[in-house]
């Protein structure tokens, strides 16, 4: 079999080889060929003996249209996908007599009680340190991870990448010749050059993190009045769900959020793409929602609203004042708000959501970054809606 492979896959592949490596890391920037690499080695690795591969995500939701859905495009290009081998269900493909069981780690009781011969964790820096414990405890053979280095502060930096047996695999998408020009000029168009700057394109963050594929920490980050928790209140004194719509490129949000003891406390319920107003149902009934539970939703889509109230649903759209995102943001600003430590999307949103900057003074602007706020808008139109100028007062609507 020929293998098309980039630097990242000679080298991935050299580690997997070597017989003092436990554990290997990939981290880079994005679209440098980490998980279209990592695929073709865990294939070829299966080809070699009987082998049992588990492939997760925090997620089991985020699956199929991230890591199965390059997984199979991988095979398709060696020619060797098989429709009649793969498990819809379960999400396992088989072949030569080797297991790819594709697991959400929210999927726990399952995905930790299983025992197996090599593990690969996508997107590692959306994990906790316990799920990659209970993993690596029960796997016989080798581990891999791969992430883009959004963060310059994780548990993996401080508990895995010091180990003598694990190796690190740094990229950028300069390693990987097979990138299309048009996503090279878009990951470029970030560099803080004279023209990039001059454009409004550049993003000094985004450069580092997805061009350079180095760590870094965002600067005039708007929210810092928040904190992981591992419960949400038991009995607050009210509780609201935000959903902001999305679709092909920008997730469906939705989140809880409860008022209690003077704090918000939020956590995430679904974000995802490709979501259409009946999957947006199915889904809030697979959660567990009451149809008369309240719904704030997006001004923006009066249809959507519209169907989806009239599937039984207590929905209604946000009031938007002038200056409502402004104001808004003000808002959650007054309240400390409690995030739930599943709840990665809405961290990493946390982490990310910043004041845009003015790179002629390299000072952060009175106006936000139209991204890394999808589960945050569904947030703020809670707080738009619910509370008062007093502090933690509801309105009844």
């Amino acid at each position: 079999m020929t293998i098309e492979g980039t630097r990242v896959f000679r080298k991935l592949w050299n580690a997997l080889n070597d017989k003092s490596v436990r554990g290997i890391v990939l981290e880079g920037g994005s679209r440098s060929s980490k998980t279209w690499s990592i695929c073709q080695a865990l294939y070829l690795t299966g080809l070699q003996d009987p082998k049992r591969i588990a492939i997760a995500r925090f997620r089991r939701t985020w699956i199929k249209p991230t890591v199965l859905d390059t997984f199979k495009k991988v095979l398709q290009g060696l020619e060797v996908w098989q429709d009649e081998a793969f498990n819809k269900t379960d999400l396992i493909y088989s072949a030569h007599g080797s297991t790819f069981e594709f697991y959400g780690l929210d999927d726990s009781q399952k995905l930790h009680g299983i025992e197996t011969d090599y593990f690969w964790l996508n997107e590692a820096i959306e994990t906790h340190k316990d799920d990659f414990d209970q993993l690596e405890q029960r796997c016989k053979g080798k581990w891999i991870m791969d992430y883009n280095p959004s963060t310059d502060v994780h548990w993996i930096y401080d508990n895995v990448l010091k180990r003598d047996d694990v190796v690190l695999l740094r990229s950028t998408m300069l390693d990987n010749p097979y990138l299309e020009e048009a996503i090279i000029a878009k990951i470029k168009s970030y560099e803080p050059t004279p023209k990039n700057i001059a454009d409004g394109t550049a993003d000094v963050f985004k450069w580092q993190v997805y061009g350079l594929g180095k760590r870094a920490r965002r600067e005039g980050v708007i929210y810092t009045n928040w904190t992981e928790v591992d419960e949400m209140p038991a009995e607050p004194r009210w509780t609201v769900y935000g959903l902001d719509f999305g679709f092909t490129h920008d997730p469906t949000a939705l989140v809880k959020v409860s008022y209690q003891d003077g704090k918000l406390w939020t956590s995430e319920l679904i974000y995802e793409t490709g979501l259409t107003n009946a999957d947006i149902c199915e889904r809030m009934e697979e959660l567990g929602l009451s149809k008369g539970s309240e719904i704030i939703a997006d001004s923006a889509e009066p249809k959507s609203i519209e169907e989806i109230r009239r599937r039984g649903w207590r929905i209604r759209p946000v009031d938007k004042a002038q200056d409502s995102v402004r104001s808004g943001i003000d808002k959650l600003k007054q309240y400390p708000i409690r995030v739930h430590k599943d709840s990665i999307n809405v961290i990493s949103e946390l982490r990310n959501y910043s004041w845009k900057k003015d790179y002629k003074t390299n000072r952060p602007m009175n106006k936000p970054e139209d991204e890394n706020n999808h589960a945050l808008d569904a947030l703020r139109y809670v707080a738009m809606m619910k509370l008062n100028t007093g502090a933690g007062e509801y309105v009844f609507a």
